[in-house]
């Protein structure tokens, strides 16, 4: 009898455990989105640099002043795209996603983003 307890103890304590991790996975899912901007000089990527990362579920931004673009890291339980770009515009900026087309691989998107390119740690 002691034993049947003890086996059903360790099955509900196994089973609260694998819920509690999967919880913690699906806090660290992030998504990254690249916008083209209209930010044209220092200051703006300053101003974009030291504004969007204090914003909820930001988790990474870079700038590229040579092609106007801004990527951005989230996590997706804390913001969304929509609530990006809106970040973006209410600092007087304008925000159009760009997206990949058919056939191309998402590292392609990288070369929007040099390794130069300004990045908060």
């Amino acid at each position: 009898m002691k034993a049947i307890r003890f086996l059903g103890l360790v099955f509900i304590l196994g089973i609260s455990i694998s819920s509690v991790y999967a919880q913690d996975q699906d806090k660290k899912k992030t998504e990254k989105v690249i916008y083209k901007t209209s930010i044209d000089c220092d200051d703006c990527v300053n101003t974009i640099m030291s504004s969007i990362p204090l914003e909820k579920g930001i988790k990474n931004v870079k700038c590229d002043l040579e092609t106007k673009k801004v990527m951005v890291e989230y996590r997706t339980n804390k913001t969304d795209k929509s609530k990006v770009k809106r970040m973006i515009e209410k600092l007087g900026y304008t925000a159009e996603e760009v997206t990949e087309e058919k056939g191309k691989k998402k590292e392609q998107m990288q070369r929007y983003l040099p390794r130069s390119s300004t990045s908060l740690k």
